[in-house]
């Protein structure tokens, strides 16, 4: 978490800062001068989260020239900043008194949250990634890991030819089947322990000595692909993970844009007299 004391990150945050405190100025002296603030820093929300939407058009438009995606994104992490701050302003800091108020709140403290927490983890899974080797593509994990389950089938059939009572097929049977079946032990994967693929090696390292000269062969080939496996697993637990974060943050997104729209009809039809 040392990255929080970045000098670049400190200083944005400081600008964020700045800006909040310039519009708090500026929507006080709005008040004083006896106009309703709460138009003024209603479409100073909406405008400050049309700015963080710019971000899905960028990422759409991919050829043309505008920028790195990632200073894109880094515009779209402070303006949420600022975002919170002047959505604190606008409700003066009380809780709704009408259903879609609450709609609206509850909607913009989801999207809120989960982009803080799409933040951070855009800042630890992708470390975590590269340090397992090269990158997989997501969706090509499945393809692998069954090419995998296969290799150790057929490896641990072709330990049956060995004869002994103690072979790879007794541990692929009673262990090495289920784990190759599937993705395993995603909650050790996301806290990073590497206890439950130590067990499995010791598994495999108890029946080294029964085995003859080929059959270790075997064994050294099926003790690779539990590492290969065991990487794809920890590729699926923290990839999947933000995969998982998109679904949370981007459909309360686009609810929360059609509340806004619904809300700011219901104001401006109050206003003029209307209702």
């Amino acid at each position: 978490m040392s990255w929080l004391l970045n000098r670049n990150i400190l200083l944005k945050l400081g600008a964020a800062a700045v800006l909040l405190a310039v519009f708090m100025t500026v929507n006080q002296a709005y008040r004083i001068s006896l106009r309703d603030s709460q138009f003024l820093n209603g479409w100073v929300l909406v405008a400050v989260m049309a700015g963080m939407l710019l971000l899905t058009f960028r990422k759409q438009l991919s050829t043309l020239p505008l920028g790195r995606v990632r200073h894109w994104l880094q515009v779209h992490y402070y303006l949420g900043f600022l975002t919170i701050g002047v959505f604190l302003v606008h409700t003066h800091l009380r809780f709704p008194n009408a259903p879609l108020e609450w709609l609206l709140w509850i909607l913009f403290v989801l999207v809120s949250a989960s982009g803080c927490v799409g933040g951070l983890l855009a800042r630890i899974v992708p470390v975590r990634l590269e340090g397992r080797g090269d990158r997989v593509l997501f969706e090509r994990i499945p393809v692998l890991r069954a090419q995998i389950a296969d290799e150790a089938e057929t490896l641990a059939l072709a330990s049956l030819e060995d004869g002994s009572s103690v072979s790879l097929a007794n541990v692929y049977q009673r262990e090495l089947g289920r784990f190759f079946a599937r993705p395993r032990y995603v909650f050790a994967h996301l806290r990073q322990s590497s206890l439950p693929i130590s067990r499995i090696m010791g598994e495999l390292q108890s029946i080294e000595r029964y085995l003859d000269g080929k059959g270790k062969e075997r064994l050294e080939r099926m003790r690779q692909l539990v590492r290969t496996k065991n990487d794809l697993d920890f590729q699926y637990a923290n990839g999947g993970l933000l995969k998982l974060w998109l679904f949370v943050h981007v459909p309360p997104t686009y609810a929360l844009i059609l509340a806004i729209l619904a809300h700011v009809v219901i104001a401006y039809a109050f206003s003029s007299g209307i209702a």
